[in-house]
């Protein structure tokens, strides 16, 4: 195990692991290489490719230089890469020992997941609802929904147990054994008598401080009446010994408080009117109060404790009933998953340890197969994940790379203990595994860690974060040049001083802490030169990222944010589109139909949708308003006469529309449907000319293929893919937005977690002032990995008069004992991972680091900050804390005699004001700000300056200029046709433009030109599906979806097309199929031979195959000709332009290039000279 801290260079040493082992004669297909993202395993595919090829460079050795090539060889196919993936693979390869299909797909899609959840929910509610513990069922939805009539609350504690179910390596065991574990092993007594225990010494503690007081300053009050209930209470005190009983105890805790409780709670108060006693007295009360607080505090305990062991038998059957619903919803929706032939990563996971459990062979042939098995980002392993490399290994052969300080992924059920465990195990016990650590940091300069470190040793240990961080672990500099010290880099703690404020927003950011970082981001801009792009803000959320775009739009600071929020669905023009998918599915939604009329395409007005409501067929008829556009159509309305002629002519064309688009939808794809509708209305390009009209154009692109992958997936029609829409808008889910092109001089926004593995030269961590989320703590259920379940359960109380005839009751929400214990676990698992979270965020910086929040100065030093058990904050203080800002601060108070590395500064709105801010200083030296103000004949001797050197730069450019910057295969093959004989060869693409201004007639068809036909018959090639046998009616399917008249698709002889599939070409295609391209687009650049400029080829490809030694080209031509070699002369260097395409892309340099004639009277396929690039 090497545990590598932050900037230590892991991934370099897992580098240099992995080359070891090949440099000692091991195969890379002997290595299994898990990483976290498919992104890491790209990177370190990419560094070890440059490694060998380095080794090669480097090496005289014949074999060596061999073997080394091999592996360069088998590198892209190694096992390389997420544990996903490789499950996946293994699936692929053994899923037949399981029943399971090698077609499946993964459900990736969240929607898509609730969708088939929901309806085996439903399904499973149903039948329980109707059960034989109908009534046990009733009360366990209750417990978790109340008075709500929604089961919502149930339905989600259902999801979420199964979600926690799939990261265990199996969710079966933890359901029968761990599942009820804290019900079925509560200890009531045992918790009783910790209880007491600390009762007994807090009694004692009384005791002592009261024979303390009688025997000192108690003489100044020897009369007062206090001290005979102090008297009485040493007396119960006194009864007490190491022997008493539990009974003897808790008689004695009760009698204490209740004398406590004496004369309204002064029974032990010491009052007096001497000024010079009132001290005395108040130091004894103080002291007094608090160790009374603390007998109260555990008699409410142990009161508690009672209360909840009489109801610990019902929250068990709950418990129970629960469990026994999640097992059988698990089964359901797993059963419902095969019927799709699709699973999620948690199942394909499961179905691999399930394999290499169940049958030993295949589990021999990986531990045998794999001479090590090595793991990155170790820290953030999960069991089910864990399981799968304890399968995979022989047990002596594992390599873990990782940093336990760095687990911040316990969102996603990633366990450190796993880390843990082994780092500690290995640490005592060498012979169990050697453990390595790396804690020399090659990122940061030295004032980065020290902060780091001047935060963690008095914040980390065991007990809070699950390491003791000393020594051991603290950061060094490992650069010498980054070791050195400079004042200027020092860490800066900034505090917005701010007034009480609104406590809902407490904890968010606000434009005060924003404007503090943009003041500070300009001053680094304009005084020391650094680049926008060398600049982060690191949040724990994206609540606020809307605030702080704008404030830095405000200031002109390019900034770019890391994306990920789900709003896609709420965008205008997606919105538009699915309200004309909704109407053309079901034209009686009168919503979108509204919509619709009112959108863009249609432009209808309010005063017109009014003329429309109002043409009902008669005066009571309740119709909808599609009924009623129709019958304004027809002017059946009862107020016809409100329709008038350019209505009119405005609805025929909207109705003209529908109708087309409905009848298109019934024999095509929703894709086409789509693009039909954009191109219909024009509808694309006119997004396309608003504001943010690249995003706007982006997302609807993005509809279309997200159409396409619903279709791809086996969910057909146009029904179906609105009703998926509309569940994922009712279940309040959305889908992620579209990314676009961003600049890249420009301030980085992200998340803390977003930023994990990567470095930044300057770091600001936003909002550290923010609470810790306390949502896992205060669930309605928490789940223990060790101790399974724990609830809160609601219990029906009898209270008052308990006559049956007449029973009063509240109900009263109960934390169980279990629940109880979970939260106490996951609170200190939190915190803990709250601290790894700071010091990911803190260890991001290479140069400097900023930590920002905000608070009110005098009320901040008002409170006790300085609470520390030697060298680090007392335990239950850090307990106590509830954010970054807390600790930090703690940490400057409570160890304020040393020199911390990391400076506390107030920043008040007096220090924020628009000239402090400042402006960012231009590169420029025009722009648009300094030529508004000044003077017009400065801006008319700038034009003239520009424009003088207009012509000067048109000469020097000429070719630049005139030479089109994108050309067309088709247009360089025009370069060459002045040399070609042309005789006996009609182009079809070379038609004679009469120039003539009729207006166009829409209502008759497109003539059969040749242009068309061509296009129809290449689209039809496109569609023709090769999986089946190939005949005449499968032909004719293809031309159906074909997108022609009817004129066109008679002039193409599919008979010919037939038998060109059964020449030695077209059998090779079938064939070939899987390595297939058809349609495929390329650009490629050129340089012009005589001007030396570069311009860019685009082209579609007809098609081609990508064989082992070959490529292999064709292009289908339609041309009407008598010499299949004039067209071969014709069209050579066009292919030739292809297959230079084909040759730069995949590094082959054998292409065969055939025309296929299907402009003749039969088929003919034609090899062109075999083009060898040299």
């Amino acid at each position: 195990m090497v545990s590598a801290s932050a900037g230590s260079g892991k991934t370099f040493v897992m580098v240099q692991r992995i080359l070891d082992q090949l440099m000692r004669g091991i195969s890379v297909n002997q290595l299994f290489i898990s990483t976290f993202t498919v992104k890491a395993a790209t990177e370190l595919k990419e560094r070890l490719e440059k490694e060998i090829e380095h080794s090669l460079a480097e090496t005289d050795d014949e074999e060596l230089k061999r073997h080394l090539s091999q592996q360069l060889a088998e590198l892209p196919t190694a096992d390389i890469g997420t544990m996903d993936s490789f499950t996946q693979k293994l699936l692929g390869r053994y899923g037949y020992l399981l029943s399971l299909s090698p077609t499946y797909r993964i459900l990736q899609n969240e929607s898509e997941q609730r969708i088939l959840q929901n309806e085996v929910f439903d399904q499973l509610f149903e039948e329980y609802y109707k059960g034989p513990k109908k009534q046990l069922f009733e009360q366990t939805v209750k417990n978790f929904t109340g008075k709500a009539k929604s089961i919502a609350g149930f339905r989600n504690q259902i999801y979420h147990i199964y979600s926690f179910l799939q990261s265990t390596s199996s969710p079966q065991d933890f359901l029968d054994k761990v599942f009820l574990k804290g019900y079925e092993g509560a200890d009531y007594e045992g918790e009783k008598g910790v209880i007491l225990e600390r009762t007994y010494h807090t009694l004692l503690e009384l005791e002592n401080f009261f024979r303390f007081h009688l025997d000192g300053s108690g003489r100044e009050f020897s009369k007062a009446k206090y001290q005979e209930n102090v008297f009485h209470i040493l007396d119960e005190i006194a009864s007490l010994t190491n022997q008493s009983s539990q009974e003897e105890q808790e008689h004695v805790l009760r009698r204490v408080v209740s004398i406590s409780r004496l004369s309204n709670g002064r029974a032990l108060t010491i009052t007096t009117r001497k000024e010079e006693l009132k001290e005395l007295a108040t130091d004894f009360n103080e002291e007094r109060k608090q160790l009374i607080a603390d007998l109260r505090g555990y008699e409410k305990e142990l009161y508690t404790l009672d209360f909840l062991q009489k109801y610990h038998h019902q929250a068990y059957e709950i418990a129970q009933l629960l469990r026994d619903f999640v097992r059988d919803f698990s089964k359901r929706y797993l059963e419902r998953k095969r019927q799709e032939n699709a699973f999620e990563f948690g199942d394909v996971s499961h179905f691999a340890i399930q394999i290499l459990e169940d049958f030993p062979e295949v589990r021999s042939f990986y531990q045998s197969k794999y001479h090590e098995v090595m793991v990155d980002e170790y820290q953030d392993t999960n069991h089910t994940q864990e399981r799968m490399l304890t399968l995979l290994s022989n047990g002596k052969n594992r390599f873990m790379v990782g940093d336990i300080k760095q687990s911040i992924y316990r969102f996603r059920q990633a366990d450190p203990m796993i880390f843990s465990e082994k780092f500690q195990r290995y640490q005592e016990m060498p012979e169990e595994g050697k453990c390595i650590l790396l804690k020399e940091n090659f990122r940061s300069h030295v004032e980065v860690l020290d902060a780091t470190n001047d935060v963690f040793k008095h914040l980390m240990d065991q007990s809070v974060g699950e390491i003791d961080y000393n020594n051991t672990h603290y950061l060094v500099a490992g650069n010498p040049k980054k070791a050195i010290a400079n004042t200027a880099n020092q860490a800066k703690f900034l505090i917005y001083d701010k007034d009480g404020g609104d406590a809902d927003s407490q904890d968010e950011i606000t434009a005060g802490e924003v404007l503090l970082v943009i003041k500070e981001i300009i001053r680094l801009h304009n005084e020391e030169g650094v680049e926008f792009k060398d600049i982060t803000l690191l949040t724990a959320a994206r609540t606020r990222n809307d605030l702080i775009l704008s404030e830095f739009e405000k200031h002109h600071i390019p900034i770019v944010a890391d994306g990920g929020e789900a709003n896609y669905l709420q965008s205008v023009e997606v919105m538009v589109m699915l309200d004309t998918l909704r109407v053309i599915n079901n034209p009686l939604n009168d919503y979108a139909l509204v919509a619709l009329l009112k959108s863009p395409m249609f432009t209808f007005n309010e005063d017109e949708l009014t003329r429309i409501s109002l043409q009902a067929s008669c005066e009571k008829s309740k119709e909808f308003l599609y009924e009623k556009l129709q019958n304004a159509l027809k002017q059946k309305g009862i107020h016809s006469h409100l329709i008038d002629e350019d209505l009119r002519k405005k609805l025929n064309q909207f109705e003209g529309f529908l109708l087309d688009w409905r009848t298109f939808s019934r024999s095509h794809s929703l894709y086409d449907l789509i693009w039909r509708i954009y191109q219909d209305r024009l509808y694309y390009d006119y997004v396309g000319a608003l504001p943010n009209g690249a995003q706007r154009q982006a997302n609807l692109y993005a509809l279309a293929l997200r159409a396409h992958e619903f279709e791809k997936a086996n969910f057909k029609g146009l029904s179906r893919f609105i009703h998926m829409i509309n569940k994922i808008i009712e279940n309040e889910h959305d889908l992620t937005s579209v990314a676009t092109p961003v600049p890249q001089n420009a301030v980085n926004l992200m998340t803390i977690h977003k930023s994990k593995g990567l470095e930044f030269s300057y770091v600001f961590v936003l909002n550290v002032d923010k609470s810790f989320s306390k949502r896992d703590t205060s669930a309605s259920s928490i789940i223990s990995r060790n101790e399974g379940i724990g609830l809160k359960y609601v219990a029906d109380v009898f209270v008052g008069d308990q006559d049956p005839q007449s029973p009063q009751k509240v109900r009263v929400l109960l934390e169980t004992l279990p629940y109880q214990n979970n939260r106490k676990e996951h609170q200190l698992a939190h915190l803990s991972e709250q601290m790894r979270l700071l010091y990911v965020a803190m260890t991001r910086a290479e140069t400097k680091l900023y930590l920002v929040g905000k608070g009110n100065q005098e009320k901040l030093a008002e409170k006790n900050w300085n609470r520390r058990e030697q060298d680090r904050l007392a335990k239950d203080f850090r307990l106590e804390l509830s954010s970054f800002q807390d600790w930090l601060y703690a940490i400057q108070v409570s160890f304020q005699e040393e020199d911390l590395a990391y400076k506390t500064e107030f920043v008040t709105d007096d220090d924020l004001t628009e000239a402090q801010v400042g402006s960012v200083k231009q590169n420029s030296p025009v722009f648009i700000e300094n030529q508004v103000q000044n003077r017009q004949s400065d801006d008319i001797r700038k034009a003239l300056a520009v424009l003088e050197n207009v012509d000067r730069i048109n000469s020097n450019y000429q070719a630049a200029i005139e030479l089109a910057s994108v050309r067309t295969p088709s247009q360089i093959k025009k370069f060459y046709e002045s040399v070609m004989d042309n005789e006996g060869v009609a182009i079809m693409q070379e038609e004679p433009i009469a120039i003539n201004f009729k207006l166009p007639d829409f209502t008759r068809e497109s003539p059969a030109t040749g242009a068309a036909i061509g296009s129809a018959i290449h689209e039809l090639m496109q569609r023709i599906s090769l999986d089946n046998n190939l005949d005449l009616s499968e032909l004719e399917r293809a031309l159906s979806q074909v997108q022609a008249n009817a004129t066109i698709k008679e002039k193409i002889n599919l008979e010919k097309i037939l038998a060109f599939f059964s020449s030695e070409l077209g059998q090779l295609i079938i064939a070939e199929k899987a390595n297939l391209y058809r349609e495929a687009p390329f650009a490629m650049l050129k340089q012009d031979d005589k001007s030396g400029e570069k311009f860019v080829v685009r082209g579609i490809l007809d098609g081609y195959l990508v064989l082992d030694d070959r490529l292999v080209l064709f292009d289908y031509k339609t041309d009407v000709y008598q010499s299949p070699h004039q067209l071969v002369e014709r069209y050579r260097q066009q292919l030739n332009l292809y297959a230079e395409a084909l040759t730069r892309s995949y590094g082959i340099q054998k292409v065969e290039k055939y025309l296929v004639l299907l402009g003749g009277p039969v088929a003919q396929v034609v090899e062109v000279d075999s083009f060898d690039k040299e």
